[in-house]
């Protein structure tokens, strides 16, 4: 594989921090963060040691990093870094609105079982995942994937934002379970490939996926195209083999050390701070928990003991229960113990920093995701069908100051 200053960078890191922090911050300097930052929510959590601080601005130069065909790219892929889909309203926030979603998921049912085309079930059609875009060199014929004909469900999804995930990470998986058996919704446990373990998923859509590193390594493959040791296999074009000449990099063609770098970079970044909270937020944060919100989405909850300080015994003021919901808006696809019916109870803090809600981004304002909500959630539409005028305009408002 091609020499990458990061894995020089990564393997420094320990002996001096001064150097790797001057280094990543000259990596950071020489490109934009995001052309939608105005705000700079791209900082790391307080309290990190010196160490600590260097390894989550290594980790953002490498999530800025525009990756290259001579690093592995593709062959075929969704984004050339990991800033591109996790952008707004700063690198590590959600994907720019282009119109439509970025990711296409699809699948089918197959004999009654839960099929991702991706040869484990029936045919392999490529996964999935689809990868809509491909490399470019001479000779290689490839273009980006499109929706098989098997597939019957086709899910468009938005980026999930990534402030303060290295808290949720850090929440005793007991907490999490608590929550289920007070207040309803179910774990999604997923296989991880780091641990060869089934373990409690936490993030994205369906909290399909278990740890950062998971998380970090799945993006690098199946968006980027970089294989990695946690997930050392190319994905197969639409199902076919790839074409000769079109992957130039041995595999795998990161050594691990970029992982480990977005990895420090979601792990360190800090959630986004809260708005101003006055009466009519209080107000308003009062009624959400009394026409029955605060079921799913609970306020608060805390990690518990860490080895990085800063992340140990906090509160994590992420309004979600991290558990697994049918609100009536199920995209059919199956992820985990997930059916296609249910989604994780979707984090709200943030939430006044994003211009589309829900997983496909179709919601255009929080009201609009409020009323889309339906199945275990229909009590409390309800309850905000029938508020007051001031007491729906406080909770909009608290809403708003998330």
């Amino acid at each position: 594989m091609p020499w990458k200053p990061r894995k020089k960078t990564v393997v420094l890191m320990a002996a001096t921090g001064v150097f790797i922090l001057l280094f990543a911050q000259w990596r950071i300097n020489s490109q934009p963060l995001s052309a939608n930052d105005s705000e700079n929510l791209t900082n790391s959590v307080p309290g990190l040691e010196p160490l600590e601080q260097a390894a989550f601005s290594v980790g953002l130069a490498e999530f800025i990093e525009v990756e290259t065909v001579e690093d592995g790219l593709g062959p075929v892929f969704n984004g050339k870094s990991c800033a591109e889909c996790h952008a707004v309203p700063s690198v590590g926030g959600s994907e720019p609105n282009q119109g439509v979603a970025r990711e296409t998921r699809i699948g089918r049912l197959f004999n009654g079982v839960f099929d991702p085309l991706d040869g484990s079930v029936s045919v392999n059609r490529g996964g999935g995942l689809l990868q809509q875009r491909a490399i470019n060199l001479p000779g290689c014929p490839l273009k980006g994937e499109v929706v098989p004909p098997e597939a019957t469900f086709v899910s468009l999804r938005i980026s999930t934002p990534l402030f303060g995930a290295g808290l949720m990470e850090a929440i005793p998986e007991a907490t999490i379970v608590e929550n289920a058996s007070r207040n309803g919704g179910r774990p999604n446990r997923v296989f991880n490939p780091d641990t060869g373990l089934t373990e409690l998923g936490r993030f994205g859509w369906k909290a399909q996926v278990a740890t950062l590193h998971q998380f970090a390594g799945d993006a690098y493959l199946n968006e980027m195209g970089v294989t990695n040791p946690s997930f050392p296999h190319e994905n197969l074009p639409q199902g076919q083999p790839i074409p000769t000449g079109c992957d130039t990099v041995a595999d795998p063609e990161d050594d691990g050390s970029g992982v480990t770098a977005f990895t420090n970079f979601m792990r360190f970044l800090a959630p986004a701070p809260r708005r101003p909270v006055t009466d009519q937020v209080q107000q308003g944060e009062q009624v959400f928990s009394e026409i029955g919100c605060a079921s799913c989405h609970v306020p608060t909850m805390r990690t518990g003991l860490n080895s990085v300080a800063a992340l140990s015994n906090k509160p994590v003021n992420l309004f979600s229960d991290l558990l697994l919901h049918d609100i009536g808006t199920g995209d059919g696809i199956a992820q985990g113990q997930a059916t296609g019916s249910e989604f994780r109870t979707a984090p709200l803090w943030g939430l006044s920093r994003r211009d589309r809600f829900m997983h496909d981004g179709r919601s255009k304002s929080t009201e609009d995701a409020i009323l889309r909500h339906g199945g275990e959630a229909r009590n409390a539409v309800n309850g905000f069908g029938g508020l007051s005028p001031s007491d729906h305009d406080a909770l909009l408002a608290f809403l708003g100051s998330l």
